[in-house]
């Protein structure tokens, strides 16, 4: 058992050293010739003379100056989203192309194909278009929309008051937006942490409320569960604004919090949408846990061998999103892939006799939860370890 122990801290240790190795290469292979990007999506501009880094004069076919253009940045829901933004001499925006992007491709293509930027081409710089009342996003990529529209109107303004000396209007101060999500996700923590204590009396009933609140709000309704995309993002760095992306810091930092403090995880079985989803298909079925005997350690073992290698090919690639392959979104937004959509079918169809398969044989928020919880120990025992050293040195 202890040598079982030693060998699992090794490799904890061990997964820490290659993820830090994976951030790094992938940062060495960041910077891709994005011009070729540009020319490519916009035919219309035939020639690009460089004004400094990610500024550059635009050219007709004939030669004859068109306006400018410019790179500009802004946080979607899995990272920055670089746009080219093309502007007339008269400060409107000509044209628009998402040169890299750290969304999941499926959500982004539902923007593109719903010809969204061409909502924004034709707005002018001293216009305070905004998503929701000038310009409708896109149901169930609204992050994506948002950043596309920030990005878009950053670079617009750049040009019309550094490259064409116009006067650029005051942007109005951005405001923490603490909503009914928030508030749904504080009361889900604050509940399940309560229900958790030994002399609680209630936990039963408490928990299938939290849990069909989860599938209802947090599933359906906001369609934000936790994704290991999300532990990408974290781990990329790509923090998004507090001001617009409150739910995002909540839902991580009140796991993290709960799992440091009390070493206990409030999130996964009582208030995950595709758990409770799958509870309550157990119902149905009567679905019990199913012992797979010997096999048990090959489970856990291949599943934290995929969760370790979607995460290295993430941080390689830069982008959260890129290997993420819940199926949390085919259930709750209907948007993915084929193989997603079979194999949400399977997971579903399984629920009624299995319980919680995905959670327990496929999430690969499993093993973060187990390697988190795994280190979290280490540290604690060293340090008390430490501290019982100190004070045996001191007597």
């Amino acid at each position: 058992m202890i040598r079982e122990k030693k060998l699992e801290t090794r490799l904890a240790l061990i997964a820490i050293v290659v993820i830090v190795i994976a951030w790094v290469v992938g940062r060495q292979l960041e910077n891709a010739d994005i011009l070729s990007s540009v020319k490519a999506q916009l035919p219309g501009i035939a020639r690009l003379e460089e004004i400094d880094k990610a500024s550059y004069r635009t050219y007709n076919s004939e030669n004859e100056q068109t306006g400018y253009l410019t790179m500009e940045s802004s946080m979607g829901y899995g990272g920055p989203l670089l746009m080219a933004v093309a502007v007339d001499q008269a400060g409107k925006i000509s044209d628009l192309a998402v040169v890299n992007s750290k969304e999941t491709p499926s959500y982004l293509e539902k923007v593109l194909d719903s010809k969204f930027l061409e909502r924004i081409i034709g707005k002018s710089y001293d216009e305070d278009y905004q998503l929701g009342r000038e310009i409708d996003g896109i149901t169930s990529a609204t992050y994506s929309s948002r950043a596309i529209l920030k990005a878009s109107k950053k670079g617009n303004r750049y040009i019309a008051g550094k490259l064409l000396g116009f006067d650029i209007p005051k942007e109005s101060a951005s405001s923490i937006q603490f909503g009914v999500a928030e508030f749904a996700l504080v009361l889900l923590f604050t509940m399940g942490y309560i229900a958790q204590r030994k002399t609680f009396k209630y936990t039963k009933t408490v928990r299938w409320g939290t849990m069909l609140t989860g599938l209802l709000v947090i599933g359906f309704y906001f369609n934000q569960p936790f994704t290991l995309s999300m532990v990408n993002q974290l781990l990329l760095g790509y923090l998004p604004p507090l001001h617009s992306h409150l739910y995002w810091y909540v839902l991580l930092g009140g796991i993290f919090l709960a799992l440091t403090v009390d070493n206990k995880d409030p999130y996964c079985s009582w208030f995950c949408p595709f758990g409770a989803a799958q509870e309550c298909l157990g119902l149905v079925g009567a679905a019990k846990h199913r012992s797979v005997g010997k096999l048990k350690n090959v489970f856990k073992w291949t599943l934290r061998t995929i969760t370790l290698f979607a995460i290295v090919v993430a941080l390689l690639l830069r982008n959260p999103g890129v290997t993420s392959y819940e199926v949390f979104g085919t259930l709750f937004k209907l948007t993915g892939s084929n193989l997603q959509f079979a194999l949400l079918g399977i997971v579903l169809v399984s629920s009624v006799f299995i319980k919680r398969p995905w959670c327990n044989y496929l999430c690969p928020l499993v093993p973060i939860n187990e390697h988190y919880r795994h280190m979290r120990r280490f540290i604690t025992h060293k340090w008390n370890r430490r501290k019982v050293h100190a004070l045996q040195q001191s007597l």
